[in-house]
């Protein structure tokens, strides 16, 4: 008789972050809603989906954390007074 394997769930440690962003009218600003953590791009959706459901929103995207390019950050402040 064989041993049988116990699975583990994924350590979440090793899990990417996703920034979820949203408009509420069609031609509205977006807006940052917060951030989720998952295995993958596809769970994240259904995260930010679950998370996020308050309002009907017309629209919702995610976008990998270590995608986001800062444009003004608080390192460009050092310096200034």
């Amino acid at each position: 008789m064989g041993l049988v394997k116990q699975k583990t769930a994924r350590n979440t440690m090793d899990w990417d972050y996703f920034e979820v962003f949203a408009r509420e009218e069609q031609d509205g600003p977006l807006f940052h809603l917060g951030s989720v953590s998952a295995p993958n791009k596809p769970a994240a959706v259904g995260q930010a989906r679950m998370v996020y459901s308050e309002k009907p929103w017309v629209e919702m995207c995610i976008c990998p954390r270590a995608e986001v390019t800062p444009v003004i950050s608080v390192n460009d402040m050092i310096g200034i007074a």
